[in-house]
């Protein structure tokens, strides 16, 4: 707020400002620390507007190169025209993912895969999931795809308690977890008389669920994770109580790709009769084999009694065309708090299981055809490659004395400077340095570090042995070079010790708004 704006609101409102100077005249500290605050966001602000410039030019590259379409055309451009620009976007594009530079993103990427997946989009591109009467198929490839997704994720089981697991296909991993929680929201309130719903979820759960909270009104009660980044127990037990809809657990979490200690939280909410979700986004499609290849993998699906449902991605270690998840039930009751029914619009009897109304039909055609072609077998052989290659990146970082792995993950690994580089080495240095290279990385928050979600494109011959040797090279220059800031990772650094996060939602708005600027 500006100078000007504060003298006006000083002028209408003096009570309130004398108020507020008398707190300040009693707590010093509290003045000390706004002030700074002040500075610091000064700060902030001067190295965004560096950093998004920078941003910006990565996120436009084709602006100079292509005409900016600010308006339709008056007369449309011929088709071969518009389709040589999408492919020279697309060359472009695929060569820093296709090549294992990239964290995450790309969890298959092989030519053939991606052309049958492209093939089977494109048979059913006019299909809506809306229409049951005109595209019966996506029936079936939805209801197939559920009891595929539910059958993995409860082995083991009798088949008299499977037989009640149900589902939804949504669009991706978050609409998987925001209808989840409204599920529980709304289930909590007709069964229980809930008003004031909340949810206990580690620290390192998906931010999805922070926008869920938000979107649903939801309290959530966050807890820590102990030294090994797994959910405190006991913090949970501490935090349940007659408002709690719902626990939550990652298998495994975002950041550090460890797997939360799910079979103690999901006893401690079965005793308090309250819904368990696990978040298997991520991990849903690895960790199943990954116990068929004896890894160690602890429970975590529909074989512990108080788990209800689970969310698992198909579009991620499933191998489908990004657009697709699952959200898993243990029963239809608990599903049809998701449902929404319309009986008496005049349009007609309106009904809908996930947020959308209309929904591509062709995603869900292109996720069937990925499961029945890939096969168990197949999905066997992906994470005996990935889980193979994850065990040589750990080895390997595990040797370099200025880095540490965190916690005891399977294919997503997090590293930070050691003991003895903590205050010596610059992990968003580090980070920056292997963008130079051309990796994207991810760079988390408390603690400082950075992490690589490993997929079929880093077991491709050479690419592990490469980002070892780059990140020791990385690391080499960052501790030659102490003095050198960098662009990008000194507010990255900022970011993360910044008491006040409220500024830097508003940087990452700002962001957000370049990436809609022409």
């Amino acid at each position: 707020m500006d100078a000007e704006k504060i003298a006006e609101y000083q002028k209408k409102y003096p009570e309130v400002f004398a108020i507020v100077e008398g707190i300040l005249e009693r707590f010093p500290e509290l003045d000390r620390f706004i002030k700074s605050q002040g500075i610091v966001k000064d700060q902030i602000n001067q190295q965004a507007e560096e950093v998004l410039e920078a941003v910006a030019k990565d996120m436009k590259p084709y602006k100079a190169k292509y005409e900016v379409m600010r308006e339709i055309p008056k007369t449309g451009k011929p088709r071969e025209e518009v389709l040589k620009i999408l492919q020279e976007m697309r060359d472009q594009e695929r060569q820093k993912w296709h090549g294992g530079y990239v964290s995450g993103a790309v969890y298959h990427g092989d030519d053939s895969h991606i052309e049958y997946l492209n093939s089977a989009y494109a048979l059913h591109s006019q299909s809506n999931p809306l229409h049951t009467d005109l595209w019966p198929s996506a029936s079936k490839f939805e209801a197939e795809i559920i009891s595929m997704a539910a059958r993995m994720l409860s082995e083991g089981m009798n088949e008299e308690d499977r037989a009640g697991l149900c589902g939804s296909v949504t669009s991706g991993g978050s609409e998987s977890i925001l209808l989840a929680m409204k599920t529980y929201r709304d289930m909590a309130e007709v069964e229980r008389g809930v008003r004031h719903p909340e949810m206990v979820a580690p620290v390192t759960a998906h931010a999805a669920f922070d926008k869920a909270a938000q979107y649903f009104k939801i309290k959530l009660r966050k807890v820590p994770v102990d030294k090994n980044f797994q959910a405190d127990i006991q913090a949970v037990k501490n935090a349940i109580n007659g408002n709690t809809v719902v626990v939550i657990g990652s298998a495994p979490s975002f950041p550090h790709g460890v797997i939360d200690p799910i079979e103690q939280m999901s006893e401690l909410a079965r005793k308090k009769k309250v819904p368990f979700h696990t978040d298997a986004c991520l991990g849903g499609f690895i960790l199943p084999f990954a116990r068929k290849l004896k890894y160690p993998v602890p429970a975590f699906d529909f074989n512990l009694p108080g788990v209800t449902s689970i969310s698992v991605d198909t579009h991620k270690y499933g191998y489908a065309a990004k657009g697709t998840s699952v959200i898993l039930y243990r029963n239809t009751k608990i599903r049809h708090h998701q449902f929404f029914t319309v009986a008496n619009w005049p349009g007609g009897m309106y009904f809908s299981p996930t947020f959308a109304g209309s929904r591509p039909g062709g995603l869900s055609a292109a996720c069937w055809a990925t499961l029945v072609s890939v096969g168990e077998k197949g999905y066997l052989d992906a994470a005996t490659k990935i889980l193979g290659t994850a065990d040589y990146i750990k080895k390997e970082i595990s040797k370099i004395p200025d880095l540490q792995i965190l916690g005891n993950p399977l294919f997503v690994i997090a590293f930070a400077p050691s003991k003895i580089s903590a205050d010596s080495l610059d992990i968003y240095r580090v980070m920056e340095q292997m963008s130079h290279k051309g990796y994207s990385l991810n760079g988390l928050h408390r603690p400082a570090c950075v992490h690589i979600a490993l997929t079929l494109r880093h077991t491709e011959e050479g690419v592990k042995e490469r980002f070892i040797e780059d990140l020791k090279t990385a690391v080499a220059y960052v501790k030659a070079n102490p003095t050198e800031k960098g662009s990008s990772a000194p507010i990255y650094g900022m970011a993360a010790t910044l008491p006040v996060r409220s500024v830097v939602g508003d940087l990452l708005k700002t962001y957000m708004d370049a990436y809609y600027k022409l």
